[in-house]
């Protein structure tokens, strides 16, 4: 009973210090002018670009018209025409076509950008056919849709009314029939997106913090003063801790802008409804992020250790950014064949684990077994890398003056014992 307490005692005076070193670490960066005007200036760059982007859309979108062909006998009420067309509104020509003949035909020599096909059986399946050589822009696929939806609520009576509110399921042809889409593939694309973008960003911003800090704490040799109070890998995990605090930081101001921007435009962006936000995904997801950035931080930390300057650091660190963007150098490979050979193995390299699992888990079920392997490889990757950077701050404190070599690390430390 007193070696329990008196452990227990040694566990709280080390959370103490390695909380003490967390909130130095957090406050430090959050509490600067600069990382405020970076965590804003982010999302309003995003949306100027937006706003650029929109407007090159407008002057630049195909204003061809499209053609369909009613096969199933439902149009009676033809295209409403506005009779003025506003400022930055966007409005999309429908033409009846008996035969898809003359409707390719058109098509081809540019008359028209694309026809739909409406077949017999369309009130069975509420699906369409769009037949062009280019995707369809949503101001494309709303037309469609609203003449769709129009006419159905026409009849006297009106069967599955919750699933014509939903809209058509438009499939995408190419004229030489060579390549087809579902038109709703991209949709699945967003929130692994998004992810990796996430993690890329806390790599190299939350990173960049870390290693920053530490080289500089090491040339002026204020690590070592701080390293009589407490062991190593209390003031690591204190710095890592701090560091995750400031990236969550980042990513919780992120997601309240984006939250707020989207409950105002909520109706002008309707495949909100389409993307995957279940539970499940989001928690795997985000656990994957959690467990690379730390791995991240702790291999930072041993090139903070080994470095001894900012830019020898910041060097290797760039080294470090490439692996966690393999997933968008095969990017290809996980939209064509998600359970391919290359998506697989990213999904299991720690490095690439985030986005590799979070992007194939968006298009295709994932085996529990490998997400299961990927986690554990991430654990052991995290324990691992955490041992070896207390033994990295040991070497640097001891030869602060001069760079260390990863090799002698292992060969002094790991082989040597």
């Amino acid at each position: 009973m007193k070696s329990l307490s008196k452990w227990l005692k040694k566990a709280g005076t080390a959370m103490k210090k390695i909380i003490d070193v967390a909130r130095y670490e957090y406050t430090h960066h959050v509490g600067k002018r600069r990382f405020w005007i970076a965590l804003l200036g982010i999302p309003v760059g995003f949306l100027l670009i937006m706003g650029v982007s929109m407007l090159f859309s407008y002057f630049s979108f195909d204003s061809e018209p499209v053609g369909y062909i009613d096969q199933a006998n439902l149009i009676t009420q033809p295209q409403e025409v506005p009779e003025k067309v506003g400022f930055m509104e966007i409005f999309i020509r429908l033409i009846p076509y008996t035969d898809e003949e003359s409707a390719r035909t058109d098509t081809e020599n540019g008359t028209l950008q694309g026809f739909v096909v409406i077949p017999a059986g369309y009130q069975s399946t509420y699906s369409v056919t769009y037949y062009s050589n280019k995707l369809p822009g949503s101001e494309v696929t709303g037309e469609i849709n609203g003449l769709l939806r129009q006419n159905l609520m026409l009849q006297e009576h009106v069967p599955n009314l919750d699933r014509i509110e939903e809209g058509s399921q438009i499939s995408l042809q190419s004229l030489d029939g060579s390549q087809s889409s579902d038109g709703a593939d991209w949709h699945h694309i967003i929130v692994p997106l998004a992810i990796g973008i996430l993690y890329f960003i806390m790599v190299m911003t939350c990173g960049g913090y870390l290693l920053q800090s530490l080289v500089e704490e090491k040339q002026n040799r204020t690590m070592e003063i701080m390293i009589t109070s407490m062991t190593p890998n209390q003031l690591m995990i204190g710095k890592i801790i701090g560091n995750l605090g400031v990236g969550f930081t980042q990513i919780l101001v992120w997601v309240l802008i984006l939250s707020i921007g989207l409950l105002i435009y909520r109706d002008q962006i309707p495949f909100i409804d389409d993307l995957n936000l279940s539970a499940g995904y989001l928690a795997i997801s985000f656990s994957l992020l959690i467990l690379s950035f730390i791995m991240v931080a702790g291999l930072l930390a041993i090139i903070g250790a080994l470095m001894s300057t900012l830019e020898e650091g910041q060097s290797v660190n760039s080294l470090l950014i490439v692996p966690t963007m393999l997933p968008f150098y095969f990017f290809q490979a996980f939209l064509t064949n998600p359970n391919g050979t290359i998506p697989r193995v990213l999904s299991f390299f720690p490095l690439s684990a985030t986005f590799s699992l979070s992007l194939r888990m968006a298009f295709t079920s994932v085996p529990a077994w490998e997400i299961v392997t990927a986690f554990v490889i991430l654990i052991v990757s995290v324990v691992l890398v955490f041992w070896l950077s207390g033994k990295a701050f040991r070497r640097g404190l001891l030869e602060y003056h001069k760079k260390l070599k990863l090799r002698d690390l292992f060969i002094k430390e790991v082989i040597n014992g």
